[in-house]
């Protein structure tokens, strides 16, 4: 079995799953530091996204 294979198997047994997600370049880091931080900390969701342009936030729930 290959390292990266080794690696994807781990993960599974930890009951995450692999999702491939194209994302603006420019956004990347944000995106990824929010999946991270929902990974890490069972106790967090999503629900409420800021609006750059006016500074509100945006339930998703009305999305």
């Amino acid at each position: 079995m290959s390292r990266n294979a080794e690696y994807e198997q781990r993960k599974k047994d930890c009951g995450f799953k692999k999702v491939t997600v194209w994302v603006p370049a420019d956004r990347e880091s944000d995106i990824k530091h929010a999946i991270n931080e929902l990974c890490e900390n069972d106790n967090l969701t999503i629900n409420v996204l800021r609006d750059l342009k006016t500074g509100r936030l945006v339930s998703m729930n009305r999305i």
